[in-house]
């Protein structure tokens, strides 16, 4: 049987008290090796969420800007709807003023004539 030396039960079968010892610190060495390297990946991991929180809160603000964006569309869309009716009915209300103007302007010239022909009537020209 063979055994490596990073095997960690390999001190035990060793008879030499200084290559156990040696094999042994080789070992915490390697476990505290070990643990830099996870402690470091850690740490990457730790900035990699603390990026992801921040990226996760600029997008919660996003969030907010364009639901307050979507709204206020929504209030000029039915601006313009409540304006679009307005229009339509003076677009149909004008065909009606458009006639009504033309008969009071007949009516005026009608009575314009009749007192310049009382006016004439009057003064002999008749």
């Amino acid at each position: 049987m063979t055994f490596e030396t990073d095997d960690i039960r390999s001190p035990e079968i060793e008879h030499n008290a200084i290559v156990q010892i040696e094999r042994i610190t080789h070992n915490i060495a390697q476990i505290r090796a070990d643990q830099s390297v996870v402690k470091e990946e850690l740490r990457g991991l730790r900035d990699a969420l603390q990026r992801m929180s921040e990226a996760i809160t600029r997008l919660a603000l996003i969030e907010e800007r364009q639901a307050a964006a979507s709204q206020a569309i929504e209030r000029v869309m039915a601006t313009v709807e409540k304006i679009d009716e307005r229009v339509r009915a003076l677009e149909v209300a004008d065909p009606m003023q458009t006639k009504t103007a033309e008969w009071v302007e007949r009516a005026l010239w009608a009575a314009a004539t009749a007192a310049v022909m009382f006016v004439a009537a009057k003064v002999g020209l008749f």
